[in-house]
């Protein structure tokens, strides 16, 4: 899509002005404010022609323009340049000047900053791909039936339930949970697959069912994509300052988009694959009224959320310097 100079700029004014006002962009106001120079005419063709390519629309109540969600994109691939304020600098920094602070602190404090300078949610992604077995454990909750527990280096507990025909099905589970504790402790979760192969013939020697072990135990337990990342959500309460979620219903959407583990593994399975800080809009997760910026750092992500009329140029230009100034801080 090719539109010309003056038009990105007059984009760009429309997407600063509606991020911080909320309220649709009028030919007026950017002629008094920003084009003096330029015609009501040209300017009121330049916004005609913008809707037209589907960058801005008209809302039913105002003369005036707001930004699409493609608006949005073209403008964060076309003109959008990182920035970051002085103030929030300086307090980032502060923290990454601590000694002996760990990556999580880190994190916890920036977190902390971004959620009262921008009044937005945020939310910590733990991948558990590089997450330690530490122990299995299994449980008879009657002849019937079996739960056999995993625990992680976190602290998460998952479980899985294993139905049960008779008393050797219970004994080849004691039997391969002996052996996974042996053999998987200590083990990265995206190891295990590796180490899979020679603990199946391990256990087709020791066991009397060895289709069940593997049916039943190895391929349920082992399924970790039953294992979701943990997300942490901090600051939903600054949700209520921003006036599209002042409808209830929205509110609760959001809230509901913030707890569904599918967003986040959608959102941080784009972020792998770019290694920067992404912008997801919220027709690609199910709520065309959100945002979410986001960056990988070490095996967290780090996301906020918000309304579209977000200011992404300094959102983008904090997480860009908060990965950046981790990174060093690994080195």
């Amino acid at each position: 899509m090719t539109i010309s100079e003056r038009q990105k700029k007059l984009l760009q004014i429309i997407i600063d002005e509606y991020t911080y006002s909320a309220t649709p962009v009028s030919s007026k106001e950017i002629i008094e404010r920003y084009m003096p120079n330029v015609s009501s005419a040209t300017i009121r063709n330049d916004m005609a022609s913008l809707e037209k390519a589907g960058l801005l629309e008209k809302t039913h109540t105002s003369s005036g323009r707001i930004p699409s969600t493609n608006g949005y994109k073209y403008y964060e691939t076309n003109i959008l340049k990182p920035k970051l304020s002085n103030n929030i600098k300086s307090k980032l920094e502060r923290v990454f000047a601590q000694r002996d602070i760990s990556i999580d602190s880190v994190i916890d404090e920036s977190v902390s900053i971004i959620n009262e300078a921008f009044k937005l949610p945020t939310v910590i992604t733990t991948e558990q791909d590089n997450e330690l077995l530490k122990r299995f454990d299994l449980i008879q909750i009657d002849k019937h039936n079996a739960l056999i527990l995993i625990v992680t280096s976190s602290g998460t507990v998952n479980k899985t339930n294993i139905h049960l025909s008779d008393k050797k099905q219970l004994d080849d589970i004691g039997i391969c949970i002996r052996i996974f504790n042996d053999r998987l402790i200590d083990t990265t979760i995206k190891n295990v697959p590796s180490k899979l192969d020679s603990i199946k013939e391990i256990i087709r020697n020791a066991v009397h069912e060895y289709e069940f072990c593997i049916r039943q135990i190895i391929e349920k337990i082992f399924d970790f994509n039953k294992i979701p990342a943990t997300n942490k959500v901090r600051g939903t309460r600054f949700l209520t300052t921003q006036p599209e979620f002042k409808n209830i219903n929205q509110l609760n959407k959001v809230l509901t988009m913030l707890e569904d583990t599918n967003v986040w593994k959608h959102i941080s399975y784009n972020q792998q694959h770019t290694g920067k800080t992404l912008i997801t809009f919220g027709n690609e997760i199910g709520n065309k009224d959100v945002a979410v910026a986001s960056t990988n750092i070490g095996n967290h992500q780090l996301s906020i959320v918000g309304p579209t009329r977000m200011d992404y140029a300094q959102i983008k230009g904090l997480l860009d310097f908060i990965k950046s100034s981790v990174e060093k801080l690994k080195k």
